[in-house]
């Protein structure tokens, strides 16, 4: 079995490097094509002739990529080793969901990861050492036990360690970050300056939340109905009487259209209730019925005013008065 530290000398070497990323990219080209592409990408590689210039110790010439047979072997060595170091974690991986997109993965511990909309995730630990690296979005984990290796979630202020559990962490475009505990135990701690020598630390225990910006704590920890926090599993988003320009926040991450207030008044009204966000139209006009906001649907916008609500008719006793 490959050992990370024989893979680690060898490719230190800068000719063992770039022998390693040429074929990486040969090997990268071919996987993305199928079928009769792919055999035929394959094919070239074996039927062309050898490179013009060879040095002594067999490193391809300068401007050479394409060889003989023995490329080809090698190709076939690096796909086989390069999918090893990736299953077993060694390498970097990086996971993205696109907008309106939901979608489970697996992490090479086996951890199962769910990318909410617009999400980026980065493997970047190893077999001793779980990491990963949540670079934007939503992720609600579901971690492997495993006492012997806490895993780790680093964001660009702060970091998350478990050692087996259900969570949801969301960092948002400010850069604030929403902690939610569904099941278990985690542990938050601030990043003072990159020196890795937490400013502040919390714990967090089953239906608990903590929310904090680079610059402090926004929310301290507090009790959640947790099931409602992960309710964009099923596709849908739950909101308790928060004012509309958060749920635009919230709602604009599933569209690629642009969710415009175009009056203050509108802004403070409170929403509250669950809201599909596999249709944002269809919410978006659930909530001109529900709240006093009219909507206008342009094609590349929707325009949300404020529409005062009908008075309630008074009654004859009260008029009398």
């Amino acid at each position: 079995m490959l050992q990370r530290q024989d893979f680690e000398a060898w490719i230190a070497g800068p000719a063992n490097a770039r022998e390693f990323n040429a074929q990486r990219y040969l090997l990268d080209v071919s996987m993305e094509l199928k079928g009769r592409s792919r055999a035929e990408v394959l094919d070239s590689v074996e039927a062309r002739p050898a490179p013009s210039r060879v040095s002594p110790r067999g490193q391809l010439g300068p401007g050479r990529l394409w060889a003989s047979g023995a490329v080809t072997a090698s190709v076939m060595a690096v796909a086989i080793g390069w999918s090893v170091l990736r299953s077993e974690g060694y390498v970097p991986q990086s996971y993205q969901s696109a907008t309106g997109q939901v979608r489970n993965v697996v992490l090479p511990d086996g951890s199962i990861v769910g990318l909410n909309t617009q999400t980026e995730l980065e493997w970047v630990g190893s077999p001793s050492d779980r990491r990963v690296r949540l670079i934007r979005g939503e992720a609600y984990f579901q971690v492997v036990h495993d006492p012997s290796r806490p895993f780790r979630i680093m964001l660009a202020h702060s970091q998350v360690q478990v050692l087996g559990t259900r969570f949801d962490v969301y960092q948002m475009a400010s850069g604030d970050v929403r902690v939610s505990v569904i099941s278990g135990m985690v542990a938050v701690e601030a990043l003072d300056d990159g020196q890795g020598v937490p400013s502040w630390s919390r714990r967090l225990t089953s239906g608990q939340q903590i929310e904090y910006s680079p610059v402090g704590l926004v929310a301290d920890v507090h009790s959640i109905v947790a099931p409602k926090v992960i309710r964009w599993r099923e596709g849908m988003l739950e909101t308790q009487g928060e004012p509309l320009k958060d749920f635009v926040s919230d709602l604009s991450r599933y569209t690629t259209k642009r969710i415009v207030i175009a009056d203050p008044r509108a802004a403070i009204q409170q929403v509250g209730g669950a809201f599909s966000v596999r249709n944002i139209d269809s919410t978006l006009d659930r909530l001109s019925r529900i709240a006093p906001v009219s909507v206008t649907h342009q094609r590349d916008e929707d325009i949300l005013g404020y529409r005062p609500m009908p008075a309630k008719p008074v009654s004859g006793a009260a008029a009398e008065r």
